[in-house]
């Protein structure tokens, strides 16, 4: 990876605090893009692993990753949580699942 990491501007939830599964806006390289949580340093709720990085999955506005495939270990309580956001919001996050390398 070059370049600096990715800062986050913006989360998607009424707490103002990222949980795995929420969906972000991150500047990369002076464009604003949106993510998903995957993966984070903090403490979670309970059943939900703690990594080592914090990790987000580009997304674009239909919930679509923007990348062909994901290295980072993807937490398997993000299938549910992913499954209820998808019946509310209308977008489709089942592709993030499907070409997910490895689950935790």
């Amino acid at each position: 990876m070059e370049g600096k990491p990715p800062k986050t501007i913006h989360i998607y939830n009424q707490k103002r605090v990222g949980f795995i599964g929420d969906k972000v806006m991150v500047a990369i390289k002076g464009q604003k893009k949106k993510g998903i949580l995957v993966g984070m340093k903090q403490m979670q709720k309970p059943k939900t692993p703690r990594f080592d990085t914090n990790n987000v999955v580009l997304i674009d506005d239909n919930g679509t990753p923007l990348g062909t495939r994901i290295f980072v270990p993807i937490p398997t309580i993000l299938r549910t949580i992913l499954k209820e956001k998808t019946r509310a919001k209308g977008a489709d996050y089942t592709k993030l699942l499907a070409i997910a390398s490895r689950f935790v």
